[in-house]
């Protein structure tokens, strides 16, 4: 993401969450990053990121905590997410967009 080997959408809201995630101390504590690196690194991926505004109307994510990502893949069909989340690997109403890591490293 830091090198633009590769095209990625992010929103507003799932930059929030990565600040939110990796400003918890007990994370913090694990990478080493005060709060001022940790914006720098967002600013960093924003700029190489496609910015869309995620739609209010998607299909329900498995999981509540997952919402904003099924509202960012709901803005274009041709989004995939990559994750290692079994639940949402299985998801059916998202057959075919989800992928493990190894499968998109296989796709670059």
């Amino acid at each position: 993401m830091l090198s633009a080997a590769f095209t990625f959408v992010l929103s507003e809201q799932v930059l929030g969450e990565y600040r939110a995630v990796l400003t918890r101390p007990n994370l913090q504590k694990l990478h080493g990053m005060a709060v001022t690196e940790t914006d720098i690194l967002l600013t960093d991926i924003a700029l190489h990121a496609i910015v869309l505004e995620p739609v209010k109307d998607a299909p329900a994510a498995p999981e509540r905590g997952d919402q904003l990502l099924w509202n960012l893949l709901a803005a274009r069909r041709d989004l995939h997410l990559v994750t290692g989340d079994k639940l949402l690997l299985r998801a059916p109403d998202m057959k075919g967009r989800i992928m493990t890591p190894a499968e998109f490293a296989a796709t670059i």
